[in-house]
This record gives structure tokens, C-alpha cells and sequence, in this order.
């Protein structure tokens, strides 16, 4: 049986926008803390990656493979009510994503 992974971020300051996607999972999720990734600002690095709650609480980032049309299997990168938030080591930039579709091999774990 198919699972897919359903992500709603509600929309709030950091993420106008909020989210509403469905993806067809690979895999079981399983806990992120860190990924390569260079944001829309060309800032480019490894990070870490929190998932956000409605009450502001951080928990753990998930991240599953998945199909994604435009680049084949992808890492969907996932988290609470408000998204995700990401921190690059060593720099003190801070940023929100509603999820990330990334290069498994980005994954860090």
C-alpha cells in the first residue's frame, strides 16, 4: 500500500504563503538534523534543520524519498504547523522553508 506524506504549513509571517502538497513517500520517514543546501540568497553550506510548531516549539525535521517530475527520486524534507526552520553552522543566518525538495545525497543526517 501506497503512503504519502501530506504537508500543510499554515500560513504565518515567516511563510506568507503557508503550504498544501502531497507526495508519494519511497520510504518510511525518518529524523533529519542537517543538509547541504544553498538557500534563494546564495548562501551555501551545510545546515541544520528543525521542524516548527504552531506554538513556536522546534522538534525534529523528517525526510523521505520521493518522485519528483522534474528531477526523478528527491528528498522531500519536512516538519511541524509552521515549516521548517534552518540555521547554517558556523554563520548565524537563520531562515524559514515551508519543506525542502533536495539531492538525497544532501541528506546529512
Amino acid at each position: 500500500m501506497a503512503r504519502y506524506i501530506d504537508i500543510y504549513v499554515d500560513p504565518h509571517d515567516a511563510i506568507p504563503d503557508g503550504a498544501s502538497l502531497r507526495y508519494k513517500a519511497e520510504i518510511e520517514p525518518r529524523a533529519v538534523r542537517r543538509v547541504r543546501y544553498e538557500s534563494d540568497d546564495g548562501d551555501d553550506g551545510v545546515w541544520s534543520v528543525v521542524s516548527r510548531a504552531e506554538d513556536g516549539q522546534e522538534g525534529a525535521a523528517h525526510w523521505v524519498t520521493v518522485e519528483d517530475s522534474g528531477a526523478g527520486t528527491s528528498a522531500l524534507i519536512f516538519g511541524g504547523d509552521h515549516g521548517l526552520r534552518l540555521r547554517r553552522e558556523g554563520s548565524g543566518i537563520e531562515l524559514a522553508e515551508a519543506y525542502l525538495l533536495l539531492d538525497p545525497d544532501d541528506v546529512l543526517v
